[in-house]
């Protein structure tokens, strides 16, 4: 997979760059719109738990903490999430092209993984920057934030390209991975934090993989410290053991897909 990937990779950068500059193509602001978004919908947050809700994150004594603390999941959340339905959509939305190119399947997933990954970056760029300005300036553990998120997006990539064959053959699943996305938001203490569990639920939070990567951003963000090398390892085998699920499931499938599209 990796191969056709590097082969292919003019392919996926230019169209994923031109996806991001054409998704607003149209509109007075164009291009920037991929910029107000996300500073919209943080400084959104910002405003709503730091003058009209008052909750309070332990050790944390600014009053704009939980708003931190919440940009510092959902961020990584809102890019999987992209990722994840985007990817799933990817061999649907571009049957035609599948049909008639000699073009590997596995190169418009990866061109919709890396537009997410783009959109992204940007995001977390915009936040870094909105931290400093109330008073919270990213420390030296930010450092290992691309880490985190590029291994959250391996992880998108690969979970992905796996509903993306499924949804080929069975198209109930891009409805279905709407209700299981939401379901899985509320597994994940992105709106709330992990300390006002009771134990076993705490306990059941090891068993969400997606928990794993929002856990180790907060902590580089929130608590300015570096996450345990366990969580790197943790993180990187999931994005692993995802892509090659993708990637073996395509291989197995492939001679029926563009029948089945």
């Amino acid at each position: 997979m990796i191969d056709s990937l590097w082969t292919y990779r003019k392919f996926i950068w230019g169209n994923a760059w031109r996806e991001l500059w054409f998704r607003y193509a149209g509109s007075g602001a164009g291009f920037v719109w991929n910029a107000i978004h996300p500073l919209f919908q943080i400084l959104l947050y910002t405003l709503v738990f730091s003058q009209l809700m008052h909750p309070r994150i332990p050790n944390m004594p600014s009053s704009f903490g939980f708003a931190i603390y919440l940009c510092s999941g959902l961020i990584p959340w809102m890019g999987f999430h992209e990722t994840v339905t985007r990817c799933t959509g990817s061999f649907v939305a571009n049957a035609n092209y599948i049909k008639k190119l000699p073009i590997p399947e596995q190169v418009f997933v990866g061109q919709n993984a890396l537009s997410c990954c783009m959109n992204l970056a940007m995001t977390a760029a915009i936040f870094a920057f909105v931290c400093i300005l109330l008073g919270h300036p990213p420390s030296l553990s930010w450092l290992a934030l691309p880490l985190v998120l590029a291994s959250l997006e391996g992880f998108g990539f690969g979970l992905g390209l796996f509903l993306g064959v499924m949804n080929t053959f069975f198209r109930d699943i891009g409805q279905a991975l709407v209700l299981v996305l939401q379901l899985l938001f509320w597994m994940t203490p992105i709106v709330y934090m992990s300390s006002i569990l009771p134990e076993w639920a705490r306990r059941m939070l090891y068993f969400n993989p997606v928990f794993y990567f929002v856990d180790a951003s907060q902590r580089i963000v929130v608590e300015c410290a570096w996450p345990h090398w366990s969580s790197f390892l943790i993180m990187f085998t999931i994005a692993t053991l995802f892509c090659m699920l993708g990637y073996l499931t395509l291989m197995r499938l492939r001679p029926q897909i563009r029948d089945a599209l």
